[in-house]
């Protein structure tokens, strides 16, 4: 009889570890699926006009330096940090210019920055990729391109967007 009940829980035991991992992998997944979630709905709030600048200035009020688009931000000299400043979005200029201001306050930085700052061509184009960008941009008017160009070139001075904008 024991020998029965020891069976009995062995193989009960066995089967709630079987369950366990099976919720393990389903809660990992659902984990995951709900990251991505996250992160779409963020990307496209971002796609409101004013959202990421919004966001950039208040992620600068109260970002520490691990949290900046720059690494080791606060190890930089100005005109390191200045060469750095085209490359990030609307939001991170925002970010780093509430960074600054609240610590050091440098001229040159937020000069600078106050020359980058300015509007993207459409709400969310700093944070899509060229694929993304090229269709949209091939049908804007002529015009439109070139403003476009100009941007880029100011900003993340990707060549092939920059390139596509001058053959049109």
């Amino acid at each position: 009889m024991w020998q029965e009940r020891e069976q009995w829980l062995h193989r009960a035991g066995d089967a709630y570890d079987a369950l366990a991992g099976r919720g393990q992998a389903v809660m990992g997944s659902a984990r995951e699926d709900l990251r991505h979630g996250v992160r779409e709905v963020g990307r496209r709030i971002r796609q409101v006009p004013g959202v990421a600048a919004l966001q950039g200035e208040v992620a600068g009020l109260q970002s520490e330096e691990a949290e900046l688009p720059i690494a080791d931000y606060d190890s930089l000299r100005a005109t390191q940090i200045v060469q750095k400043l085209p490359g990030l979005t609307q939001q991170g200029l925002h970010q780093v210019e509430g960074y600054e201001a609240r610590n050091r306050a440098r001229a040159t930085i937020l000069s600078r920055i106050d020359e980058l700052r300015g509007q993207e061509p459409w709400p969310g184009y700093d944070e899509m990729t060229v694929d993304e960008i090229l269709p949209r941009m091939r049908s804007m008017p002529p015009e439109e391109q070139v403003g476009l160009a100009s941007y880029e070139r100011r900003h993340k001075q990707r060549r092939t967007i920059v390139e596509s904008a001058a053959e049109s």
